[in-house]
């Protein structure tokens, strides 16, 4: 049996962006695929192209411009875009983690597939064409390492990305992109890919499923290449049921090829009054089993431990039992008096604002997840409700902050007095290093953006990441930069929260619903340490 998850060579990353590498899944003509972990928990697998693309702007460009398109697609089996970034210095994109072979694996492990788990993932891997093509991508190069087979059916990775490489100087010294073997005619003439391109390579796809072998053979491209612009396909062993609809598919003119919605309804025809309903069963036995080695339970990462002012480690639950003390009698701070505690107050009163802004997409989830339950569709382009800036009850202590609830504060510069919620900032003197501009950063934020949302909470994080770039002090710049990670684990649970309401999946709008109370919880955490070590 094959090793499912490598361990991170020397020469390969331990972080991409804020994603921690567990493991390495692969490596392909375009770079290597490594297992991470979203904030919520979710598994990722994470594609890091390799350096001589990243080195080539077209292909910078054309990287983006799939990525962007990649990441509308939504599709039951697809496996989705869920990050990116093409500015980065090796360019990487995210995609939900499958836990399965690829009909690749499968195939060479365990031979031919059933005719019955063929037509299903020819329905399937139809499906997933179908939501590509719908936003505007063609796949160009559909091939088995390009099908993973999980419990509940195919996904289809990689689309669109291939594309990304066709104008690069690498593929200008006549190199083609794609597999030899799963080539369509047109793309070997050099010519603009179509649907029906994928459809040609979906038809060789059902053939290597069904036989263990590709319709034109292996060997030389060259070789190749000319059986498939000159010869007829081979479909002596190919299954009868199953040789019609691949000969239609592997047709040399593109407009002699079905359309993927005929091939998807063909092949659901032929497994009328079968379902997937029980876990692994369209799989053989043999697939289904060997399902389990590809479990990441072993590689989830352990709690996060953050640095304390002093240095030490501390997981939450400790920083909660070492507040409780302070709360019942434990000696203040080094530096006590009126004007320490004048300072904390001013750092509390701060952090009702930080956790306003969490609330405010709280409240946005709890809404939009109500509207759901009652309407069946809801509108695509729900817009996502006002918050006014003066903050509610403040989430980390369950106190509030409003005009006259601050005793006067003149030690340190602060006042209750005035209307609204004014807070005066703690001073420098009062503060390690780095906490005044943190403060800064969390109110700046506020007042900009005044509505919490995806955009807001992104900008947010980015902003305190420079914030402890710049902090002299390393227990605050750790205690900042905890709170800018939990910000943007914020903002893309919000975010794919939303994009799982507009096309009405709820379960996977519960999951993001669930990632992002996990993500809460981690800044309620967070924020504790942060207030312990600018107090």
């Amino acid at each position: 049996m094959a090793v499912r998850f490598a361990p991170l060579d020397d020469d390969d990353p331990t972080r991409v962006a804020g994603y921690d590498l567990r493991a390495r899944l692969g490596a392909g003509g375009m770079g290597r695929v490594y297992l991470a972990f979203s904030p919520g928990g979710r598994a990722l697998a994470v594609k890091v192209v390799r350096p001589d693309y990243a080195q080539d702007e077209e292909f910078r460009r054309r990287f983006r411009k799939e990525i962007d398109a990649a990441q509308r697609v939504q599709g039951l089996y697809t496996a989705p875009v869920v990050d990116a970034d093409s500015k980065a210095k090796l360019p990487w994109l995210a995609t939900a983690y499958v836990p399965g072979p690829s009909l690749h694996q499968a195939v060479t492990e365990h031979g031919p597939l059933p005719l019955p788990t063929v037509f299903r993932l020819l329905a399937g891997v139809a499906e997933g064409l179908t939501a590509i093509h719908a936003c505007d991508l063609i796949h160009r190069d559909l091939k088995p390492a390009n099908i993973l087979l999980a419990e509940d059916g195919p996904r289809v990775i990689d689309f669109g990305i291939a594309h990304a490489a066709d104008a690069t100087t690498i593929t200008s010294t006549h190199v083609r992109v794609g597999t030899p073997a799963f080539m369509a005619p047109e793309q070997i003439r050099g010519r603009s890919a179509t649907p029906a391109t994928d459809v040609f390579a979906l038809g060789n796809l059902a053939v290597f499923a069904a036989t263990g072998r590709t319709a034109f053979g292996e060997g030389n491209p060259d070789a190749l290449f000319y059986r498939i612009l000159n010869e007829p396909p081979e479909l002596d062993d190919c299954p009868p049921a199953l040789r019609a609809a691949v000969k239609r598919c592997l047709a040399r003119d593109p407009k002699k090829r079905p359309a993927v919605s005929e091939l998807m309804a063909y092949a659901r025809k032929q497994t009328a009054g079968e379902t997937l309903s029980v876990a692994g069963s369209w799989l053989p036995e043999a697939v289904a089993t060997s399902l389990t080695g590809y479990d990441t339970k072993p590689y989830v990462p352990p709690p996060k431990t953050r640095k304390t002012h002093t240095g030490t480690t501390a997981t939450a639950t400790t920083e909660r039992n070492t507040k409780a003390a302070r709360t019942t009698g434990a000696k203040p701070p080094a530096g006590g008096g009126g004007s320490s505690s004048g300072g904390a107050l001013a750092v509390i009163g701060l952090l009702a604002l930080v956790a306003f802004l969490v609330i405010g997409p709280d409240k946005v989830v709890g809404a939009i997840d109500a509207q759901l339950k009652g309407s069946p569709s809801p509108s695509p382009t729900y817009a996502l409700p006002s918050y006014p800036s003066s903050p509610g009850p403040d989430a980390t202590t369950g106190t509030g902050l409003t005009s006259g609830s601050a005793t006067d504060n003149s030690d340190n510069g602060s006042s209750g007095s005035g209307s609204g919620t004014s807070v005066s900032e703690p001073t420098v003197e009062e503060t390690p290093n780095g906490c005044e501009r943190g403060n800064q950063v969390i109110r700046s934020n506020l007042d900009t953006y005044g509505k919490a949302n995806a955009a807001s909470l992104s900008s947010l994080a980015a902003n305190l990441d420079a914030a402890a770039n710049d902090a002299g002090d390393s227990g605050v710049a750790s205690a900042i930069r905890d709170l800018a990670h939990d910000a943007r684990a914020l903002s893309d649970a919000t975010s794919q929260f939303e994009a799982a309401i507009n096309r009405q999946d709820t379960s996977q709008a519960e999951v993001y619903k669930n990632a992002f109370q996990a993500a809460q919880q981690e800044w309620k955490d967070d924020a504790e340490t942060y207030k312990s070590v600018c107090s």
